[in-house]
Order: structure tokens, then sequence, then C-alpha cells
């Protein structure tokens, strides 16, 4: 009989495995747009390509298939997606406001003025890739006279008849347009100093009751 100790059992494997290298993060049709909405205020409507967003995304292009059927879907989404984010709250900020001429043309200006729910350099980009593209170029045109007309309707309740209203209307928006175009170098401290002599500059006397 051996006196020999018996063989020891194998030892496993302490090492942990390698672990698995994350998934790719799954990006919805709204990723998409944001991502095309920050290049195109970036460096232009030319840049807003399919691979350099898979890239920005950290997915394949795959993905973009998914959602769009090509760079033309993605740009049209593209265009309406800054109407629904940068135009329509506007109209809910009035609405809102209620039916008085002072509230509704206050929250108007505050929409300008504290740059939350709306983003200038988004409206900036869209108008410069506007020069190059007709499509582009009309809905911008549609989208600043619908917001001529409220500002029109605002005016209207503040008592000026319908030529005045509108007069003054283009006044206001064409100031707030221009004023993005300048890209002014202004705190929001200072602006909001100036808030109240700019309100009344462009609402002028008011002679219907807010």
């Amino acid at each position: 009989m051996s006196n020999s100790p018996p063989p020891e059992p194998p030892r496993r494997n302490s090492a942990r495995r390698p672990k698995r290298p994350d998934k790719a993060p799954k990006r919805d049709r709204d990723d998409w747009l944001d991502a095309a909405r920050e290049v195109l205020i970036e460096e232009g409507a030319d840049r807003v390509k399919v691979e350099p967003l898979a890239k920005r995304l950290g997915v394949t292009t795959g993905s973009f298939y998914h959602h769009f059927s090509n760079r033309k879907e993605l740009l049209d989404g593209l265009l309406d997606h800054w109407e629904r984010t940068n135009s329509e709250p506007l109209f809910r900020a009035v609405k809102a406001a209620g039916d008085g001429g002072l509230q509704q043309i206050d929250a108007l200006f505050r929409m300008w003025l504290d740059e939350t729910e709306y983003d200038p350099a988004y409206d900036r980009a869209v108008r410069a890739w506007a020069h190059s593209s007709i499509p582009v170029r009309e809905s911008v045109r549609r989208v600043d006279d619908s917001r001529i007309d409220l500002l029109t309707a605002i005016y209207r309740r503040l008592g000026y008849d319908d030529l005045r209203a509108f007069i003054r209307a283009r006044i206001a928006y064409f100031h707030q347009v221009g004023y993005q175009a300048m890209d002014i170098a202004e705190s929001s401290e200072q602006r909001r100093i100036l808030y109240d002599l700019y309100c009344e500059a462009l609402i002028g006397p008011v002679t219907a009751a807010p």
C-alpha cells in the first residue's frame, strides 16, 4: 500500500472573467434630432450627416435607419423639431397668460428674455440654413408670419387698430430677430435691468384695459 498523499483536487480559477463591454446605448428618434440640432448650431446644416452623428451618440448607423429612412428625412424632422421646440412654447406661454394684453406680451417677451424654453442660437442656425434651402426658407417665413400674427393679436388687445397693431408687431419682432442676429453681448442681469425700458418702447401707450 502506497503511503503517498492523495492527489489534490483541481483548483478553480479564481480570476474573474473579463467584463463584457457595455452594450451600445439605445437611442430614440429625439436623441438623433437633439444631436442633429447641436451640430446644426455648431457647424451648420451641411455637417449634419449620419456617420458623424452616430459617433457622437455612440451607436452604429443601424440605429439611425431604425428611425429615419435617409438623411433627408432627418433634415425634415429637424425642421419640424425646431418649430415644435422653439416656436410652439411661445404660443403656449401667451395662452397660459390669460386674456389680458399686457400679461400676454409680458409672457412672450420674457420667453425671449429668459431663453429657457426658447433658444436664439437654434433660430439663428435655422435662418442660416434657409439661405441654402428653399423649403427651409419657406418654413422660416411661415413661422415668422405666425409669430407676427400672434403679436398683432396681442397689440389689438392693447387697443391698437388693425394696421397699427400689425406695424407694432413687426417692429417688436424685427427688434428681437435683429438682436439675435447681432449676437449682442449682454449678461442676463443687464438684460433684466433694461427689460422695462424695452417694454416701454415696444408696447407704447396702452389705450385698452389690460
